[in-house]
Parts: structure tokens; C-alpha cells; sequence
């Protein structure tokens, strides 16, 4: 089965991904582009709202590109001025901007490394490496109990309505798309069960009832 491309990278235009393009392709590392941003898909959470250009990249690229991205920019950032924005952030700042390197472009990622190291800040392979972890760690876990959700959809369930189904399938289906190209269950797996017994329901209820009025009509 083939490799999913999933979302490495998003841009304001076309233009601001050609650098990234062209190395991909020197690199001949597999991709794939896209301008839908305003498409809807309910079982993900999309949280890059802003973007109008996509690149895409199967998961175990991801290490790959952002290290060939890094290569090139030290050397890019020995020619930075000083009164660069970044000079301007404080430690904290900095930490999180290399915390969160799919928020960031990859230029800022390693210039913001470089300043902290200036600073005699400890930005070692391990410590840059557990920041990640630990925000993926947080990004990952199910969010809090949708209580009003499942007691909605089972009362919609019962009533053969589609929204009820929708409730149903969007508790047991919904997921998370991590920066690191994993996707996760939003819910919890309790939640989960719910939407499945929810599904089931409205399904059921759904024939019951429309087989009720087509006897009722006759």
C-alpha cells in the first residue's frame, strides 16, 4: 500500500514554497501541493486556517526534509543582521518557536537556535528534541469529555434524525493531524465508544421510524 502524503508545510502563496519546492526536487524526495484550504473535511482537525498553499510529504520524509532545510539555512542565518526580528524575542519566545517547527518556517527555526546559543543557551540535540516531544505529547491527548455531544446524539439517535448519526460518527471518527505527520483520535476512547453506540442507534431508529410512516401512509 502506498505511502499517505499528508501535510508538512503550509504557505501564504505558491511562490513562498518554490525554495522548499526546488529542494524536494533536487533531493528527489516525493511530494505533493494543493490550494484547497477552504475544502472541509470533519474528521480532521485543521488548525492552519491561514494557509493557501500545501505541501505535502509522505510521514517518513518529514526528518529528511526538515534536515536538509536546516543544512542549508546555517549558513543563511551567519548573514542575518542584528536587527532581525527574531534579536527581538526573548529566551521563552525562542524555545517555543523551535518547540513548534511546523508553525515557524524553517529559516526562523534555525535562526532562532543559533540566537539562543549565542545567549549561551542550552539548545542541544536532546533538549530541542524533548521540547517536541512533550508539546506532540500535549497535542496528542483526546480532549475533554464531550458529555453535551453524546447525551444530544443519543436523544437525536432515538428520534431517527441525521444528526444524530452525524454526532455519532464524528465522536468515533474524528482525529487529530500531529506536526508530526501522525494523526491521533481527537476523543477519548470512551467518547469513541459512545459514537459508535450512537451510530448503531440512529441507524436502527432511522429504519424503525421511516418504516413506521411508510405503514402509517398505507
Amino acid at each position: 500500500m502506498p505511502s499517505e502524503f499528508i501535510q508538512y508545510q503550509t504557505f501564504l502563496t505558491a511562490e513562498a514554497a518554490q525554495p522548499l519546492l526546488l529542494l524536494l526536487k533536487q533531493q528527489e524526495i516525493p511530494f505533493e501541493t494543493s490550494s484547497d484550504q477552504h475544502s472541509f473535511d470533519p474528521a480532521f482537525a485543521y488548525n492552519a486556517t491561514r494557509a493557501q498553499f500545501t505541501v505535502k510529504l509522505r510521514q517518513q520524509d518529514f526528518l529528511t526534509a526538515r534536515g536538509l532545510e536546516a543544512a542549508i539555512n546555517e549558513q543563511r542565518t551567519t548573514e542575518v543582521e542584528d536587527d532581525h526580528y527574531l534579536f527581538g524575542f526573548t529566551d521563552d519566545e525562542l524555545f517555543d518557536i523551535l518547540a513548534k517547527p511546523d508553525e515557524w518556517s524553517n529559516f526562523d527555526v534555525t535562526l532562532a537556535r543559533r540566537i539562543l546559543q549565542q545567549r549561551g543557551r542550552d539548545v542541544s540535540e536532546d533538549t530541542v528534541l524533548l521540547l517536541r516531544q512533550n508539546r506532540l505529547a500535549a497535542l496528542a491527548r483526546p480532549e475533554e469529555s464531550q458529555r453535551a455531544w453524546i447525551m444530544a446524539g443519543y436523544a437525536l439517535a432515538l428520534l431517527g434524525g441525521v444528526i444524530g448519526l452525524f454526532i455519532g460518527w464524528h465522536l468515533s471518527s474524528h482525529k487529530k493531524l500531529l506536526p508530526d505527520g501522525r494523526q491521533v483520535p481527537a476523543f477519548a476512547a470512551a467518547d469513541q465508544t459512545h459514537g459508535r453506540r450512537i451510530l448503531v442507534l440512529g441507524a436502527v431508529s432511522l429504519v424503525i421510524w421511516t418504516t413506521l410512516r411508510w405503514y402509517l401512509r398505507e
